[in-house]
């Protein structure tokens, strides 16, 4: 990363802007490049990252060259910006930043606009299929929303986060994820409140599909390493059985119908996504730091971090809802948590405490994040405070007693993630067994 967007990035949330007016300027000094893109572009409070991922394995499957922009990165910037499951190779991630940047300064572009600039630049200049673009926040004011050429929206998920910006009624923040919606433009939700769902219908002309009305998934089996359900679409009278996928959970399952659906509505506007596609494409997909079991061996033990990016009250509770199916609940767990300002933390902890053992809270290198001091004074409302425990580090955290045979919780953040993430990357201790 350029020392210019290092700077930027060190104030990626306070730079956030909520305007399309300085970067459709940008485009438009450079002959608007994103209008040749063909996307699929999807909002949501949770579930974006993890539908995108499912859409992009199908459509790989199939022979596609296929995009895919997505936000935070959780070790290296160059994982938001992918080709076929690869991400922009550095040197060339440098080159289109040098060479717009001169104009992006003299636009004033945030550091979230400017790494959207780079990534449709990219996927232009690569001339890929088609691009899977995941908005930030909200949507209708999104820098995500300057693409035009979009085949398909998607709204994952709709529940309070980011009220600051988006409103304090789910109606509020439905009308800025709806934003997003394209004219002519298929558009596909999740698990909705029925009265968003049927505005949504007016606002598309009935080309909807909802997930509980026109799609639903039915789980057979889970287990920690697979899940199987049935994907039944009463809209198109389609029905596929026994569809296998390693992301775990609910939400998942619904992620991945969505997914599915997207896929047939391709093949109505010219695409060629088989069965086969599809079934392969669910089967492979794989979400760093989204419900992640990841088996950890140090010199004297072995153990299990199950790592989730859930961070905000609707994504810990489903967190422990999966936690249950699997039945890793049986006895209480050890948990790491970290979370930033923005959210409902008070909430989170609520739901976080009865299946706590032992809380650990490590400072984490981002200037949004909750002093962990704020934290231990809440979480002692409902834990003694000799069960509670503030650490400097990640490393600290995970070196400060013997987890032999432990399962530990790491959840409240993807930065969290990130950091968990690249520790264990580099360690020399602690190693992960595949």
């Amino acid at each position: 990363m350029n020392s210019i967007l290092k700077i930027l990035y060190c104030n990626e949330y306070k730079s956030m802007r909520y305007s399309l007016l300085k970067i459709s300027k940008f485009f438009l000094s450079i002959g608007n490049p994103h209008l040749n893109l063909k996307t699929i572009h999807i909002a949501g409070t949770n579930g974006k990252g993890s539908t995108a991922a499912f859409i992009c394995e199908i459509l790989q499957s199939s022979g596609y060259k296929v995009a895919l922009y997505t936000s935070p990165h959780l070790i290296d910037i160059t994982e938001r910006i992918q080709i076929n499951g690869i991400n922009i190779p550095k040197d060339t991630f440098n080159s289109i930043s040098q060479t717009y940047l001169k104009k992006a300064i003299k636009y004033q572009l945030s550091y979230f606009e400017y790494l959207t600039v780079v990534a449709i630049i990219y996927f232009v200049e690569q001339q890929v299929d088609i691009a899977i673009i995941e908005s930030g926040i909200g949507g209708r004011l999104d820098a995500t929303n300057i693409i035009k050429n979009t085949m398909i929206c998607i709204i994952t998920s709709i529940s309070k986060d980011h009220q600051e910006i988006l409103g304090n009624t789910l109606q509020n923040i439905a009308f800025e994820k709806a934003g997003i919606i394209k004219k002519n433009a298929y558009v596909i939700c999740g698990k909705l409140p029925k009265t968003i769902i049927e505005s949504l219908y007016k606002k598309t002309n009935r080309k909807l599909y909802a997930y509980g009305v026109d799609i639903q998934g039915i789980l057979h089996n889970i287990d920690q390493y697979k899940q199987q359900f049935d994907y039944i679409n009463k809209y198109d009278n389609l029905k596929i059985k026994s569809i296998e996928t390693r992301m775990l959970g609910i939400q998942q399952m619904i992620n991945a119908s969505l997914s599915i659906c997207t896929a047939n509505l391709l093949n109505k506007i010219g695409y060629n996504v088989s069965e086969n596609n599809i079934r392969n494409g669910i089967k492979n997909t794989k979400w760093i730091g989204r419900f992640d079991i990841i088996n950890i061996q140090t010199n004297n033990n072995k153990f299990k971090l199950i790592v989730d990016g859930a961070h905000n009250s609707h994504g810990v509770y489903y967190f422990f809802h999966t936690l249950k199916q699997l039945n890793l609940l049986k006895e209480k767990r050890i948990i790491i948590f970290a979370v930033m300002k923005d959210k409902k933390y008070k909430i989170m902890i609520e739901y976080i405490i009865p299946f706590a053992k032992e809380i650990i809270l490590p400072y984490i290198h981002n200037t949004r994040a909750v002093d962990p001091k704020i934290l231990k004074k809440e979480f002692s409302k409902y834990i003694a405070l000799n069960k509670i425990h503030i650490v400097y580090s990640i490393k600290e955290a995970l070196n400060m007693r013997s987890y032999n045979n432990e399962i530990v919780l790491i959840l409240g953040s993807l930065y969290l993630v990130g950091e968990v993430l690249s520790f264990l990357k580099y360690s020399q201790v602690f190693q992960i067994i595949k």
